[in-house]
């Protein structure tokens, strides 16, 4: 029994899962998942996260990522913690992309999200602000404990969920997307050094760059499973930086005059990195898939129910 939780409202209630599974007689270790570093050795998981923004707490999705192996080969249930009003008990909620994407990696047996908890004296930014309207405790202690005891009926006869890569995370797609981005971006400067003076083309370029890597990314990130976005964007940026090495100063004007500008190369490389980040970021707070009646109290990354 793992956990990311930054107030400790998600800590809470994996202390109840946990309660709950001991009750059921499983020896049960609960750690926060930023002291977890190997999940081997253990029969199955229960991984929590607070949702900040439709995103997961970086503890719980840092440790997933770390464990994707070992976590493919037991069942493995996740669950998220955020919601500041009732919504999580009156119907069932989208699971945030971000947890969709975990949920196809490891295979996981199932996901919930239950009502979240935001103390009135929280700090620290958004979460002070958000405090002055939405503070209060909206996780039910009796769902937890139904949810709890319907994966306890499961797990001694429980295997491992079926996984798969999303769609997303292909690492030809990433690549291609980077290479994308340099030959729009070549052309572009190309073209505007025919039509107009060199410093015009040089300042019209650092514009369109930026907007260049930002419509790659909406077409990356929409895609489920796309990887994180900072990774992406430094990935991006070293493939523009290497091929303009490569084919622009070395083949083609054999002279790396063009890394001593700041303005033509270092500012249109730097925007475009912030921009794919910041459409990466923007995009990984979609949710995923649209919500549903709540049938009953759990939410699957299958159809079929959590049921013994």
């Amino acid at each position: 029994m793992t956990w990311g939780s930054k107030l400790g409202g998600t800590e809470g209630i994996a202390r109840i899962i946990a309660e709950v599974l001991e009750h059921q007689g499983f020896e049960v270790v609960a750690q926060r998942a930023s002291e977890v570093r190997d999940v081997s050795g253990h029969d199955a998981a229960i991984i929590g996260g607070a949702l900040y923004a439709n995103r997961w707490h970086r503890d719980a999705r840092r440790l997933v990522m770390r464990n994707v192996a070992a976590l493919r080969r037991i069942p493995v249930w996740l669950f998220s913690s955020g919601p500041l009003d009732d919504s999580a008990d009156r119907r069932t909620l989208p699971t945030p992309s971000q947890v969709a994407a975990l949920i196809e990696r490891i295979g996981a047996r199932g996901h919930t999200t239950f009502g979240g908890r935001l103390p009135a004296d929280a700090r620290g930014f958004p979460a002070a602000a958000m405090a002055r309207q939405h503070s209060g405790d909206w996780r039910n202690p009796e769902r937890i404990r139904t949810w709890a005891a319907d994966v306890a009926g499961i797990i001694p006869d429980a295997r491992p969920g079926v996984a798969h890569e999303p769609p997303g995370r292909s690492l030809p797609r990433l690549l291609a997307h980077g290479v994308a981005a340099w030959a729009l971006c070549a052309a572009t400067m190309a073209g505007l050094l025919r039509l107009t003076s060199t410093g015009v083309a040089i300042a019209a370029h650092a514009v369109l760059a930026p907007l260049i890597f930002t419509v790659l990314a909406v077409r990356y990130f929409q895609v489920r499973g796309a990887r994180d976005p900072v990774p992406t964007a430094l990935i991006w940026t070293a493939i523009v930086l290497l091929l303009d090495a490569a084919v622009v100063a070395g083949a083609i004007q054999r002279d790396l005059a063009m890394f001593t500008s700041l303005t033509g190369t270092w500012l249109p490389l730097t925007l475009g990195f912030l921009a794919t980040w910041l459409t990466g970021f923007i995009l990984s707070t979609k949710p995923w898939p649209r919500p549903t009646p709540r049938s009953d109290t759990t939410t699957h990354a299958h159809p079929t129910r959590l049921a013994h």
